[in-house]
């Protein structure tokens, strides 16, 4: 088999596991990834909705005894000073609150502070004096506030699978690749000899494995043997003609038609005839 002609498919046998694994790699391994990081955010989008809740509680809860405090010196809530200021204040150094609203004891709001992001769940929390209530905290929290970080992980988790594809698809083009080149040159080599006459019957049962080329090596050394048995039986018959023929009239024919019968390496065949 020409250089060239080797050089080439063994380019050819690379390229094409190396694509194979790496769409195998990628296919599988960015399912895997999207299932995985879609259960990881549902979870981190679980615990924050959770947390924005205990948080958004908590600081309602924190309002509503602070104003209780002025209610009882009997301040109306409309008349607090620096409440907007206030509520804005612990807005902004809470995370995962985007709304407070005080409101008076007829439900209206009375002071309130509103951030940029949507709100989500509300918690609310009575103002009580004597167990008479006079106004109430509402917090609303968001919870996406405290997984944004989360959203754009999407992409490095992507490159790192197609990183790992193409890892995957070089090394399996190196590995994969370079040993099914070298069963097609043997194959190919094979096949070529026998094709020339001598008989060769490729590796042994043990080593072939399975697959296409395993295939193709079963079928040549199953052929192999039949043309030895053939071969051997024909040297026998040849044999007998010979102890026959006292005057020697039927030795040239016999001869000539085992030279082009015979294999060229008639050592092998004999060999490969009995089975080894």
């Amino acid at each position: 088999m020409p250089i060239e002609s080797q050089r080439m498919g063994k380019v050819r046998d690379r390229l094409v596991v190396g694509v194979f694994v790496f769409v195998l790699t990628l296919v599988l391994g960015g399912g895997a990834g999207v299932l995985m990081f879609n259960g990881f955010k549902q979870k981190v989008e679980e615990t924050a909705r959770r947390d924005a809740n205990v948080i958004g509680t908590s600081v309602a809860r924190a309002l509503a005894l602070q104003f209780e405090k002025a209610a009882r010196f009997g301040i109306p809530l409309k008349l607090l000073p620096g409440v907007e200021a206030y509520l804005s204040d612990t807005m902004a150094q809470t995370p995962g609150i985007t709304r407070i609203v005080l409101r008076g004891p007829d439900g209206r709001e009375a002071r309130f502070a509103i951030g940029p992001s949507p709100g989500g769940e509300t918690v609310s929390v009575p103002i009580q004096v004597d167990t008479i209530q006079v106004g109430q905290v509402d917090v609303t929290t968001a919870p996406a506030t405290l997984s944004t970080a989360l959203a754009a992980s999407h992409i490095p988790l992507a490159l790192a699978v197609l990183a790992c594809s193409a890892i995957a698809g070089v090394a399996g083009a190196f590995f994969a690749g370079s040993a099914l080149a070298r069963s097609r040159l043997r194959l190919a080599t094979v096949l070529a000899r026998n094709a020339d006459g001598e008989l060769d019957s490729g590796p042994g049962g043990a080593r072939l494995g399975q697959g296409a080329i395993a295939r193709a090596y079963r079928a040549t050394s199953t052929g192999v043997h039949r043309v030895a048995d053939k071969w051997l039986a024909l040297q026998a018959y040849a044999e007998e003609l010979l102890a026959v023929d006292f005057e020697g009239a039927l030795r040239a024919d016999v001869e000539r038609i085992r030279r082009e019968a015979m294999p060229r390496n008639p050592s092998s065949s004999a060999k490969v005839g009995r089975g080894s």
